[in-house]
Formats: structure tokens, C-alpha cells, sequence
């Protein structure tokens, strides 16, 4: 990652996104059932503001434990749900989860977020989320599939410009791109969603799935606001005794 990604700079600006609870439920409704969840230790890797750990709570969660990278998201989570004891967030890299013992958790759930590491990097990630992990315990990861030439150029000017100008250029413009990027993922999305889930993200964002991963392990992606078949990969590991996954 560049140092503004490595530091968290680039989410520090995605602090105020809210993400439709509605959109946030349907997604984990169809990769977890609440008896799935129901008094389940959770890790939200890449947490953000806290929009999963809260339908993980909501659905039943014992607990749910957000880390992410940028503090100031972290901060806006802990301010969020401050009430809730059933959720505790904290400031750190999902390359380095040494702070949690072996098979601290139930499940581990990665949406929005590993597709922002160096390729050579996500195996390092997944072998610590089936560290953590209990066996038979569930690891749910979301990558972004390969894109055409439109979306690879734009990711290109993106990571070209200073980020200050870029997020200016798209706070005051994305609503221009909407029908666009409307026709680009096939799905319903929402000003705020294009704002900072597609155009921000396109700072520092890899493509593809660069690791072997077992097909058995390859589920159907939801289709929803963050997501769909059409431009995302998603597995769903139950996390073999000797926790390998190729």
C-alpha cells in the first residue's frame, strides 16, 4: 500500500458514511443465518465505522470486535455505539492480528476491505484470519473481480491525484457519474454509496483474486448495494482442523 493508504488517510475520509442498514442486513441475511451468529465471537476486519459489527450484534452476536486502520474511523464507531457492550473497536493493521490468540473467533468477516492490499500481501491476511479462527469456524471474504479497461483507467487517474483534489473532485461531482457507474456494477446505488464506496475506493484498489483458494470454498455473491456476482468474488471458508485452504 502507499503511505496514505498504509496510514489510513484515504478511509479517514469515509468517517461520515452511514451505510443502509437495510442494504448491510441483506447481505450478512444471506451468508449467516442469526442461529449462525447467535452468541458467536466475531471479528469485523476492516470495520470502518462499525455498520456490520452492528447487524452482527443486531443479529445475535455475543460479541463483536471491529478493527480498522484508519483511528478516525475507529473513533467514529466507538462514538456510535458506545452503549453497546457487545461491540469494541480498535485502531490496527489486519496484516498483524498478533494482539488475538489462536482461534480467538467463531467467524471472521472481510467486506470492503482486503482488495486494498498488495497482492503479495493477502495471503499473509487470510492465514491470520484462519489463525484466529476456531476450526470449523467461518472466515467470509469478499475480493474484486478483474475490471475492463474503463474502471482500470479510472483507478489510474484516481491514484494519480493528490488526495485532498480527488476527494474535493468527487464530494462536489459524483452525482454526474451516477447513471454511469449505475450501468458499469448493474445495480441500485445511492449518492452517498457512489461517493465513498466506488469512486474513494478506487484509491490504492487491486483487482482479482491473487491467491489459490480451494473452489469449494467460492459462494454466490448477494446482490445488494455493496456488492453483487457481476463485479465481486466472495468466499465462505469453514476453516479446516489443519487450516489450510488450498
Amino acid at each position: 500500500m502507499s503511505e496514505k493508504l498504509d496510514s489510513g488517510k484515504v478511509f479517514d475520509y469515509s468517517k461520515k458514511y452511514l451505510q443502509n442498514p437495510k442494504e448491510v442486513k441483506k447481505l450478512l441475511d444471506f451468508y449467516f443465518s442469526d442461529k449462525d451468529v447467535k452468541n458467536k465471537i466475531i471479528l469485523d476486519a476492516g470495520c470502518r465505522v462499525g455498520d456490520y459489527s452492528k447487524i452482527l450484534v443486531d443479529k445475535g452476536a455475543g460479541k463483536v470486535i471491529g478493527i480498522d486502520l484508519s483511528k478516525e474511523c475507529v473513533d467514529a464507531a466507538k462514538n456510535r455505539y458506545k452503549d453497546i457492550k457487545k461491540m469494541e473497536f480498535i485502531q490496527g493493521d489486519i496484516r498483524n492480528l498478533r494482539r488475538f490468540k489462536d482461534s480467538s473467533f467463531d467467524a471472521v468477516i472481510c467486506v470492503g476491505t482486503i482488495f486494498y492490499l498488495p497482492p503479495k500481501e493477502v495471503r499473509v491476511v487470510i492465514n491470520e484470519f484462519l489463525r484466529v479462527t476456531k476450526p470449523n469456524g467461518t472466515v467470509l471474504v469478499l475480493f474484486q473481480k478483474e475490471k475492463g479497461k474503463i474502471v482500470k483507467m479510472a483507478r489510474f487517474i484516481a491514484n494519480k491525484m493528490p488526495l485532498k483534489l480527488y476527494f474535493l473532485l468527487i464530494d462536489k461531482f459524483a452525482f454526474l457519474m451516477k447513471p454511469a457507474v449505475k450501468t458499469l456494477v448493474g445495480r441500485n446505488i445511492s449518492t452517498e454509496y457512489l461517493k465513498y464506496d466506488v469512486l474513494l475506493s478506487l484509491k490504492g484498489i487491486n483487482f482479482g483474486v491473487p491467491i489459490k483458494i480451494n473452489k469449494k470454498f467460492r459462494v454466490k455473491t448477494v446482490k445488494c448495494e455493496q456488492c453483487s456476482e457481476e463485479t465481486t468474488a466472495t468466499y465462505k471458508i469453514k476453516v479446516p482442523k489443519d487450516k489450510k485452504i488450498d
